[in-house]
């Protein structure tokens, strides 16, 4: 099965389905990434730090056995000065190479502005007439970035928790705050675990399913 996590920054994809992405793999998935905004912005200009960034999103894909990691080079936070027709031509490139059967991207509701862009340019492609391929939609959670995030779909990690965990510590470069702590992630990944009466989990909103 093909699995597509479609995130808008590096460390996006494991904050919101790290566990997953290695449940995925564990189950012999073939799990890709696209990483929509890797470039560089009026705000970050420093063209090495987004290669650093890149780099490390590289290591995290390779240990966490991703099959490959997708760069749009999208600049960060600008997404909403872009034309919504190059995102949603970018993010057609990538989803038509893949076929993914399941795709993992935003919630709708995040005080994060390219976030919003992302889940909406995502939304174009998950009709069914449009990607007859595509059978789950998911949404993940970003922790301190989600509004209104109620979750019907879990997926167990207790066996991936670990995993996730030293995956976020591969990035370097982003600001460890309370939000991002890896003391913070393990506090949710069992607070969605005890909502399902389970160790750890995380949760999702389910868009779409195709049986």
């Amino acid at each position: 099965m093909k699995i597509l996590v479609i995130a808008t920054h590096p460390d996006d994809e494991v904050l919101g389905c790290g566990g997953a992405i290695a449940k995925h793999v564990a189950d012999g998935d073939d799990v890709y990434v696209c990483i929509m905004c890797s470039g560089t912005s009026l705000r970050y200009p420093d063209q090495t730090l987004a290669q650093k960034r890149k780099s490390d999103a590289e290591k995290v894909g390779y240990f966490l056995g991703v099959k490959e990691v997708i760069f749009c080079d999208f600049p960060v936070i600008m997404l909403d000065t872009i034309p919504q027709l190059e995102i949603v031509t970018a993010l057609e490139k990538v989803i038509f190479s893949v076929q993914p059967e399941v795709l993992y991207t935003h919630h709708p509701e995040d005080i994060n502005s390219d976030h919003r862009v992302v889940h909406h340019a995502c939304l174009v492609w998950c009709r069914s007439s449009k990607t007859p391929f595509l059978k789950k939609v998911l949404f993940y959670e970003v922790f301190g970035s989600n509004l209104n995030f109620h979750p019907n779909y879990y997926i167990t990690i207790d066996q991936y928790l670990a995993l996730k965990l030293e995956s976020l510590s591969f990035y370097t470069t982003e600001n460890q705050v309370q939000t991002r702590t890896l003391d913070t992630l393990e506090k949710l990944a069992a607070y969605r675990g005890a909502e399902i009466n389970q160790g750890f989990a995380e949760g999702f909103v389910l868009y779409r399913e195709i049986e």
